[in-house]
């Protein structure tokens, strides 16, 4: 009798251990066959900005040079792209800035040192507003992708146009 009590308890604990590790994987997400598991993908750190081109909107573009550094010479691949882009406004001016490898293209009226608009150049959109501080949302200027005259589908850069302009700082 003794015997029979200690392998019913045996027994019972087995079950209880099986009912256990059935259950211990009640948080890992169901898998039917044929339909495995969707994996997120990898998210990356946030880009924290270079610069924070929103502040720069109200400033003359002598104020912008001294925040930026001085202008650089237009590299020549610039150049090249200049006869394809598009423009809002007539510029007589265009200043180029390179701050902290971000590449800016400023077009402006010399006359009341106002700039018209910047282009940031580069090819990846949300990585160009990141490293900028631009947002989508904002209501003191719009943003609009530039691409290739003859390759649509590559971007330039991003334009950013003041919508409201301030007095000049």
């Amino acid at each position: 009798m003794g015997l029979k009590r200690v392998l019913s308890k045996g027994i019972a604990g087995v079950a209880l251990l099986a009912l256990a590790a059935a259950c211990s994987h009640s948080n890992e997400p169901v898998q039917e066959p044929g339909h495995p598991a969707i994996a997120r993908p990898a998210v990356s750190p946030p880009v924290r900005a270079v610069v924070a081109v929103p502040a720069l909107l109200s400033l003359s573009v002598d104020a912008l040079a001294r925040k930026l550094g001085p202008p650089q010479p237009i590299p020549s691949s610039v150049q090249a792209l200049l006869s394809q882009l598009p423009s809002a406004e007539p510029s007589d001016s265009l200043q180029f800035f390179r701050y902290r490898s971000l590449d800016v293209l400023v077009s402006y009226d010399a006359g009341t040192r106002r700039f018209n608009d910047l282009l940031l150049l580069g090819s990846n959109e949300d990585l160009l507003m990141q490293r900028a501080g631009l947002s989508a949302e904002a209501s003191n200027y719009l943003l609009l992708p530039v691409f290739h005259a003859r390759r649509p589908t590559q971007m330039l850069g991003l334009r950013v146009v003041p919508l409201d302009p301030k007095p000049l700082q």
